[in-house]
């Protein structure tokens, strides 16, 4: 799974630009990936979903993956 990285290593508030502009050159930047199929989920923490197993229920999921849809994780 790739990891998520920040400008200068640590997860803090950034501006909508500077999320942007970051992840431009920075794949995945600070994009929050489905931990099952590696997409952009679209969500952040506070609205995060999670799979209700043990496999990934630490990760994020998209809601295609989160609905069962790629392998059924839900």
């Amino acid at each position: 799974m790739s990891e998520n990285t920040w400008p200068g290593g640590y997860r803090h508030a950034m501006h909508q630009h500077e999320h942007e502009q970051w992840n431009a050159s920075h794949y995945p930047g600070t994009l929050q990936l489905c931990a099952q199929c590696e997409a952009p989920t679209g969500r952040c923490e506070e609205d995060m979903l999670y799979a209700d197993d043990d496999e990934y229920g630490e990760f994020p999921l998209c809601e295609e993956c989160y609905d069962g849809g790629k392998d059924g994780a839900k």
